[in-house]
């Protein structure tokens, strides 16, 4: 129940492997519009000004990446805030319990551990000015690993707009767990994870899990077995490089689709020097 949640497309992607109804898309979008849980957790978004400048499409999975906090939650098993990093390029998300006061030194082994440890070193990092990430030692540790870090300017989504939206959609399946379950936020964070690893992205065309393994993860609303729907003949698993290259022409379709929408409302702004 709680996977579609995440908004109409995802619960429309879902449902069309299996059923299939004149005016689907429709129905789907009706039934979320109306959907109490969605109408309590959703947040409004405004188009900000400025041209939109897309950043560049990495070249591999976890390649570039970006990080941000999401802090102001209960105290939760000694927790109180999570370390989102998201690849920029499969959009598979990491959701990391850490507490506030943790310094760059902490966060340091815990990046070692949690992706360095699964998915190697990244070229570059988009990352706010957090005091965490512009101190020296965490400068110095990037630099010794070879990593480039991009500091984004605050409120500019532009730069950092990929892990802001991770947040907000992190922030509503958070809201969701605790208003059907209740308890502590740490104990479902994992969950979440699955569950938006697991959500179709409109710019890539197709689940995280399935960018980054090659193949759909099964999960509660999939009731077959992984393997078996290829016996429709649908070529089920492709190529890792053809996977990538899709990949990457679906976000260079969606950035341009992007920008185009975003474009219509915004003005150029040029400055003399």
């Amino acid at each position: 129940m709680f996977s579609i949640h995440p908004g109409a497309t995802k619960m429309y992607r879902d449902l069309k492997r299996y059923y299939h109804w004149v005016g689907m898309k429709k129905d789907v979008a009706n039934w979320v519009a109306a959907c109490n849980v969605c109408q309590l957790v959703k947040a409004e978004h405004q188009v900000p000004s400025g041209l939109l400048r897309s950043l560049p499409i990495p070249e591999w999975k976890w390649d570039m990446i970006t990080m941000d906090f999401v802090v102001g939650l209960p105290v939760s098993r000694t927790k109180d805030a999570i370390w989102v990093i998201v690849d920029r390029l499969t959009k598979c998300a990491r959701f990391l319990a850490i507490k506030k006061i943790d310094g760059a030194m902490v966060l340091a082994r815990k990046y070692v551990q949690e992706i360095v440890r699964l998915y190697g070193v990244p070229v570059s990092i988009v990352s706010d000015r957090d005091p965490k990430f512009t101190s020296n030692f965490w400068k110095a540790f990037q630099t010794e690993m070879g990593t480039r870090v991009h500091m984004s300017t605050a409120y500019h989504p532009q730069t950092d707009g990929q892990s802001e939206r991770t947040i907000k959609t992190l922030e509503d399946l958070l809201r969701m767990c605790v208003l059907d379950w209740g308890g502590h936020w740490v104990d479902h964070l994992s969950l979440v994870e699955f569950t938006y690893n697991n959500s179709y992205q409109a710019s890539i065309g197709m689940a995280p899990y399935e960018a980054l393994y090659g193949r759909p993860c099964r999960t509660p609303l999939c009731w077959t077995q992984v393997g078996e729907r290829s016996t429709l003949g649908a070529r089920f698993v492709q190529e890792t490089t053809e996977k990538i290259r899709v990949l990457k022409l679906n976000m260079k379709e969606a950035q341009n689709r992007q920008k185009s929408y975003a474009d219509k409302r915004r003005k150029e702004l040029e400055f003399e020097v």
